[in-house]
C-alpha cells in the first residue's frame, strides 16, 4: 500500500523511540530530523515505484505500452486503426462547358470539418460532363470516417473549376476502424486465456477471426454445411472487403484442425433507412449537426454485431450525444429490427430533418 511522505516520517520517528534512540529533537531543521526526511522521500519513492509495478505487472490494471508488453507474451499485438475508403461523386445541373481535372490528393471535408478524405487518384472529367466521381480514403484512421452515402462534401483546398455539387457516393465510406482500446485489447486477451484452444472448438474460430487487424465482430456457425464443416462470418462493422474475407481465411487455415472445411464469408446486409426530426440548442444550424448525427446514426449500426437487433432508442441515445441536439425523434424505422443470425444491419440512407 501506497504511503504518504508524512506516514513514512511518523512511523521513523516511533520506529527510532521504540529502539531506545536517545534522539528526542524531532524539529523541522534539527539533524535528526532532517536525516529522516531524506531518507522518508527516498522510501516514498521506493513505495511509488513499487506500486506502479504491482499495476503495470497485471493485465487487469496495466495501460498502454506496458499492456502490449504483457499481451505480447501470448502472441497478441494491439489491432492498429484503418482509415475508411469509397467514393466521392461530383454532380452538375448543366453539362460543363471545359473539362476538369480533380488531381490525387485533392482533399474534400464534411461541411463542419470535422472529416476530411482525399483522392487517391487523378480523375479527368472530360468536357460535357455532369456526373462524375472519385476514390478516396480518409486523411486520419477510425470509425469517424465511416460517412454515409449522400454525405455532402466541401473542397477544402483551391477550388476546381466546374464542380458544383460533391458528396459521398453509393455505398458511403466504409472500412474505418478505430485503434483498439486498451479495454477492447485486455478483454480479446482475457478471452483467449479463458478459453485455450481446443482442437477447432468455435471458440476457437472465434479467437482467430477477432485477432485479425479489421475484423470488430463475427459469428461462428458449426455444421454449416455438413459434418466437418464451419462458416465463420466477419465484419468491420459493415460488409467486409474480399481482402479483409483472404486475410481472415489465411488465418483459419493456419490454425484449423486438419480435415476441417473451415470457410469464412461475408454477412448478408440488412439495410437500415432513417429518418430522424431533431430539435436544436440555439446557436445551431441544421448543416451544423447535419453530419456528426449521421456519423451518429452510422456508428450506432456499425455497432451491432451479426445478428444483433437494431434499437430505435439506440439510435436516439447516440444522437443525443451530438452537441446541439436537444431532442430527436426517429421516424424510420418506427420500431426495433431483430437481424436474421447471418445478417449485418448496414446504413442505408439517412435523412437528417429539424423539427418544426
Amino acid at each position: 500500500m501506497y504511503k504518504t511522505f508524512d506516514q513514512i516520517v511518523s512511523e521513523m520517528q516511533a520506529d527510532m523511540i521504540a529502539a531506545g534512540s536517545q534522539a528526542t529533537d524531532f524539529t523541522d531543521g534539527s539533524q535528526i530530523q532532517t536525516l529522516i526526511a531524506v531518507t522518508a522521500r527516498a522510501l516514498q519513492n521506493q513505495w511509488y515505484m513499487l506500486e506502479q509495478l504491482v499495476e503495470l505487472f497485471f493485465v487487469i490494471s496495466s495501460e498502454g505500452p506496458f499492456l502490449n508488453l504483457r499481451v505480447q507474451e501470448r502472441g497478441i499485438s494491439r489491432k492498429q486503426g484503418i482509415a475508411s475508403t469509397g467514393n466521392v461523386v461530383f454532380t452538375r445541373t448543366t453539362p460543363s462547358p471545359i473539362g476538369s481535372l480533380v488531381p490525387a490528393g485533392t482533399v474534400f471535408s464534411t461541411l463542419d470539418g470535422s472529416v476530411e478524405v482525399r483522392v487517391t487518384q487523378d480523375v479527368n472529367l472530360a468536357s460535357g460532363w455532369t456526373t462524375g466521381s472519385a476514390p478516396v480514403q480518409c486523411t486520419v484512421v477510425g470509425k469517424i470516417g465511416n460517412l454515409p452515402e449522400g454525405t455532402p462534401l466541401q473542397i477544402a483546398g483551391p477550388a476546381i473549376s466546374g464542380l458544383q455539387t460533391i458528396a459521398v457516393g453509393p455505398g458511403g465510406l466504409t472500412g474505418g476502424v478505430d485503434t483498439e482500446t486498451d479495454d477492447e485489447l485486455r478483454a480479446r486477451y482475457l478471452e483467449l486465456i479463458r478459453n485455450p484452444v481446443d482442437g477447432g472448438t468455435p471458440a476457437d474460430y472465434l479467437i482467430w477471426a477477432k485477432g485479425v487487424t479489421g475484423v470488430t465482430n463475427a459469428s461462428v456457425f458449426p455444421l454449416a454445411r455438413g459434418n466437418g464443416t464451419v462458416d465463420i462470418l466477419v465484419s468491420d462493422g459493415g460488409i467486409p472487403s474480399q481482402d479483409l474475407i483472404n486475410n481472415v481465411q489465411n488465418v483459419i487455415n493456419e490454425n484449423r484442425p486438419v480435415g476441417a472445411d473451415a470457410r469464412v464469408i461475408p454477412p448478408t446486409a440488412h439495410t437500415i433507412d432513417v429518418v430522424i426530426s431533431v430539435t436544436l440548442a440555439p446557436g445551431y444550424t441544421l448543416a451544423s449537426v447535419q453530419t456528426p448525427v449521421m456519423q451518429a446514426i452510422q456508428n450506432y449500426i456499425s455497432s451491432i454485431p451479426i445478428g444483433g437487433v437494431v434499437r430505435v432508442m439506440g439510435m436516439a441515445d447516440a444522437v443525443f450525444k451530438v452537441p446541439g441536439v436537444i431532442d430527436c425523434s426517429i421516424n424510420t424505422p418506427s420500431s426495433n429490427i431483430a437481424l436474421g443470425n447471418q445478417e449485418l444491419a448496414v446504413a442505408g440512407t439517412i435523412t437528417v430533418q429539424q423539427s418544426s
